[in-house]
């Protein structure tokens, strides 16, 4: 039975919001009907979007003005638990027959509508999670869209017997940032010496051992775990994907040359196995012709269209950084969670087309959520291995009922003890087996 939403007002951005629920996180047939007693006499499950109830059989959600404008301005949203899911209510108390207008709170999060408005931005120009709803409200480890798809299907089989429906299927989807593949090895000779010094006089000699190893043998560098991923990855039947820096060196942009032999060995041989994508530089961020010359660069030495990107130091801000690799003719991102915090930034994993809230239209861009990074955890939260383990459960959980993907974001880097990595390789692995549970096998 396929569903027929009654609103008499055309809305880009209910247009947008209808298509990401019913074509992207639960795909099924619907159409919008304008004229009232089309819809009256309309046969399908039926959502009434406007001021008054209209069918005893009907869905009634009243709505909210937030996608019958076209500015963006702040809105004193109040949040609002029903049976343990948040409803974000924006100037009306009375929602009709669920909680709060799905639609509404839908697009706020998915436009990401707050980080259009002034905020703090740390030193590295990002909205914090800190700043945002969806954590001051205690609700970031939640797919909350997801939840409000649930609520309102089961709505809708309330008052349609012959309506069903389907989740998507649950996935897991790994995918690496190569920021720096060796630690030691293809530097400048005085860097190498001064890093050798600076072992010997702060009495790290593990450290120092491993960095002679690996001036010798690349392959044991602590930084290389190719090989080791790649075990993993047939072990547990994965398909990840691998994003590359190959800007110009600079104070956060440490990677290895592109024209290095080792390098671009490395890149093809990836490429050869899995999807890549470019990791748009630092500095890209404010230069963005500097966004068509890396991924020039990355199709040259992968011998591949590269169409997707993940930005360096998760640099995402709206609507600059898509419209900036749109130009450059990347047509997936995957930047879309916090750096500082895990959970779920736009409330949902699922990928979606991104909204240019400025001009008001949907664009061709698909933006591919991640719900935890390494370094988030390690770093800024200060997790050891058995706390991280435990926060990845959690969020595995949430996806794993809900359906749809569960991407992480990892660093091959991010196994070397000497750098406060130790227990993180066996957990790691730990992950890789819980995740790639009831995932469809390729």
């Amino acid at each position: 039975m396929h569903i027929v939403l009654f609103c008499p007002i055309y809305s880009p951005r209910l247009a947008y919001v209808l298509q990401v629920l019913f074509e992207y996180l639960c795909p099924h047939s619907y159409e919008w009907v304008y004229d009232k007693n089309a819809y009256i006499s309309s046969s399908g499950a039926k959502i009434n979007y406007s001021e008054t109830p209209i069918d005893s059989n009907e869905l009634w959600i009243r709505p909210e003005s937030l996608l019958f404008e076209s500015t963006i301005q702040p809105y004193p949203i109040q949040t609002k638990w029903v049976e343990g899911c948040p409803w974000l209510e924006f100037d009306s108390s009375d929602a009709g027959q669920l909680p709060a207008d799905v639609f509404a709170g839908s697009f706020y999060l998915l436009s990401r509508y707050e980080e259009y408005l002034p905020f703090a931005p740390d030193r590295f120009g990002r909205f914090t999670a800190a700043q945002s709803l969806a954590k001051r409200e205690g609700f970031l480890h939640l797919a909350v869209l997801q939840r409000w798809l649930l609520a309102l299907f089961q709505n809708m089989e309330q008052h349609n017997p012959g309506f069903s429906w389907q989740a998507l299927p649950y996935s897991f989807e790994p995918t690496y940032d190569i920021d720096m593949p060796w630690a030691f090895c293809f530097r400048p000779w005085w860097k190498q010496l001064g890093g050798a010094a600076k072992d010997v006089l702060s009495a790290k000699r593990s450290r120092l051992q491993d960095r002679l190893k690996a001036w010798f043998k690349p392959e044991d560098d602590p930084f290389f775990s190719f090989a080791q991923l790649q075990a993993w990855h047939e072990k547990f039947h994965l398909k990840p994907r691998f994003f590359f820096l190959v800007g110009d060196s600079s104070k956060y942009d440490t990677n290895p040359s592109h024209q290095l032999p080792a390098q671009q060995a490395l890149i093809q041989a990836l490429a050869a196995k899995y999807p890549i994508g470019l990791h748009p530089s630092y500095w890209s961020n404010t230069e963005p012709e500097r966004i068509g010359m890396e991924k020039t660069r990355l199709e040259s030495i992968s011998g591949q269209a590269v169409l997707h990107s993940r930005q360096h130091f998760l640099k995402l801000r709206f609507p600059e950084t898509y419209r900036q690799l749109i130009a450059a003719g990347i047509k997936a991102d995957f930047s879309m969670g916090f750096s500082d915090e895990t959970g779920f930034r736009a409330g949902t994993a699922v990928p979606y087309p991104w909204y240019d809230l400025e001009k008001e239209t949907c664009t061709e861009m698909m933006i591919h959520p991640f719900v935890a990074m390494d370094v988030t955890m390690q770093q800024y939260l200060g997790l050891n291995a058995e706390q991280a383990l435990e926060r990845i459960q959690t969020l595995h959980a949430e996806v794993h009922s809900l359906g749809g993907p569960f991407c992480l974001l990892w660093h091959n880097s991010s196994f070397y003890a000497e750098d406060g990595w130790g227990g993180w390789k066996g957990m790691y692995e730990e992950v890789l087996g819980i995740c790639s549970t009831n995932t469809e096998k390729t």
